[in-house]
């Protein structure tokens, strides 16, 4: 028996289970009838519910209320036809005035937040479309702006929705106006299709062909389903896209909302996505009642009892929490970042004499290395011969001479040891000439 825990009696359990449900890297949500009481909607199955209901006012012609939702007892008289189609029409009317309640707005945020993969509901009120999500619709055209392919559909419909009728016999569709005006469409109306034929044929002097009625396009009990193959590659590509992962952090999380998990579509839908990859996949089921046994162990790891409302009102919370430590982490980098940046623009950069176009570092162990002894000589020898009047041959003998009684090893010298190159000016009584010749550090 899956473990169970209870909204009413928190713990450190159940708070762990909110925060790996608030992290978690994607989301498939299977909803039932029970999100949608606080709109306005009633239940199926509670003692308040659509079947009570039916069977407290026509409980002459059904034993049950579950019977004006199955094919077999429905359509077996006219009587018994009409009374469903006028309870529809009544509940299409319910439908069109709700709005979505607190579960639809966490499903939107889901896949606000990109973690939702698919939501699946077993509701025919259409409110997850007027939550803003897409829904698909087989039968809408492609052409129509409601029509949602179901690879981008964010919300899948088991049942059908209320939005449409379609035509018993030829399957025609149309809208499902829920004003009681005389020109919009109803259930239980001829289909316009089958009358616009059947009266070209007697207008050509053929006999008449026979006129369906319009149906809510919503699958009833002991029918087909008119889309079950679309329906089973939708929950096999979200069962692959369970299955492919391989991290067991973050988790893939499947919850299950409101439902008694009475219908068996319905529990095979939950098994196969629960059981494509258990290791790497959570599953919640959390509704008013427990209703998971003996019979859904290592499929359902949590029963959390409890409001759905409350449920999700907390894991919004901690979603707010997480959202202020993650707007507190970008701040503090981002003002780590600004002052990395100004420290930056305060290093002083190496400048660039304007006479040699070398760095000031290069220009500083120069002139460590002019202020050397055997330097300054030099230059002061250079001096005396320009002063003295000396002529230039005479004076390159002179340095010859010192430059011979010098001693050989090469004076210390900052590193790096790199080439300078000077000019000489050799100055004589006669004239003036510029030798631009080479002169190393290291003579």
């Amino acid at each position: 028996m899956p473990e169970t825990l209870s909204l009413h009696s928190p713990g450190a359990e159940l708070t762990d289970l909110i925060r790996r449900v608030s992290v978690a890297r994607r989301v498939v949500v299977v909803t039932g009838a029970g999100i949608s009481v606080n709109c306005g909607i009633p239940d199926f199955r509670s003692s308040t519910g659509l079947f009570q209901q039916i069977r407290a006012a026509h409980g002459d012609l059904v034993t049950s209320g579950r019977d004006l939702f199955d094919a077999s007892v429905v359509f077996r008289s006219a009587e018994t036809a009409d009374v469903f189609y006028h309870w529809m029409t009544h509940l299409r009317r319910q439908c069109a005035g709700a709005q979505p309640g607190a579960v639809h707005r966490f499903i939107r945020q889901l896949a606000d937040r990109g973690t939702l993969l698919r939501s699946y509901t077993q509701n025919i009120d259409g409110l997850e479309r007027k939550a803003g999500l897409s829904v698909w619709d087989p039968y809408s055209a492609k052409g129509d702006a409601e029509h949602v392919p179901w690879q981008t559909a964010q919300s899948v419909p088991l049942h059908g929705t209320m939005e449409h009728l379609s035509c018993q016999l030829c399957s025609s569709s149309y809208h499902f106006s829920e004003q009681p005006n005389k020109s919009a469409i109803r259930a239980g109306d001829e289909c316009p299709d089958c009358q616009t034929r059947s009266q070209v044929r007697e207008a050509c002097g053929r006999r008449s062909l026979a006129t369906g009625k319009l149906r809510p396009t919503v699958v009833l009990y002991e029918e087909p389903h008119p889309h079950c193959e679309d329906i089973a590659k939708i929950i096999s590509h979200d069962a692959r896209a369970l299955g492919t992962r391989r991290s067991k952090q973050p988790q893939d999380v499947v919850l299950v909302f409101g439902t008694t998990l009475k219908v068996p579509g319905c529990r095979q839908l939950v098994r196969k996505l629960a059981t494509a990859s258990p290791e790497t996949t959570l599953t919640v089921f959390v509704n008013n009642e427990p209703v998971c046994g003996k019979s859904w162990d290592g499929i359902v790891d949590y029963q959390v009892i409890g409001n759905v409302e409350d449920w999700c009102a907390r894991v919004e919370r901690k979603w707010g929490v997480q959202t202020k430590i993650t707007q507190w982490a970008k701040t503090r980098k981002s003002g780590a970042s600004v002052a990395s940046a100004s420290s930056s623009k305060a290093k002083p950069k190496a400048v660039v004499t304007e006479k040699e176009n070398r760095p000031v570092a290069v220009a500083a162990s120069n002139e460590a290395s002019s202020n050397h002894p055997a330097t300054k000589k030099r230059k002061s020898s250079n001096c005396s011969d320009s002063s003295t009047g000396v002529r230039g041959s005479e004076a390159t003998v002179k340095r010859k001479r010192q430059r011979s009684s010098t001693p050989s090893t090469p004076p210390p010298v900052a590193e790096p040891l790199l080439p300078i190159r000077r000019s000489l000016r050799i100055a004589t009584q006669q004239n003036h000439v510029y030798c631009h010749s080479p002169v190393s550090i290291c003579l």
